[in-house]
């Protein structure tokens, strides 16, 4: 699964460090892999209770109050998305 996401973090790309270690994200409801985040990346999941509308409006408010970071905001849209749309997100099954 690290070597499919790139040897990091499946949002952020970050490899793991001597200070940050990767962790498997799973769907909290169903127990589901979702794949392998960094710890900033699994934390702001949880802080966001996994709800994809509240990590959408996060996105859009971030992309309307950040101009010139768009490019990195669709990505980070693009893999949160390809995570809810691969089945095993919050709401699945």
């Amino acid at each position: 699964m690290l070597e499919a996401q790139g040897g990091g973090c499946f949002i952020c790309g970050r490899p793991a460090r001597e200070d940050s270690s990767l962790h498997v994200d799973h769907d909290h409801s169903t127990g589901a892999i979702r794949g392998i985040l960094c710890f900033s990346c699994n934390n702001a999941l949880a802080d966001f209770q996994d709800d994809p509308t509240l990590l959408r409006k996060a996105a859009c408010y971030v992309s309307a109050n950040s101009p010139g970071v768009e490019e990195e905001i669709q990505l980070a849209r693009r893999r949160a998305l390809s995570l809810v749309g691969s089945g095993t997100g919050p709401g699945a099954g």
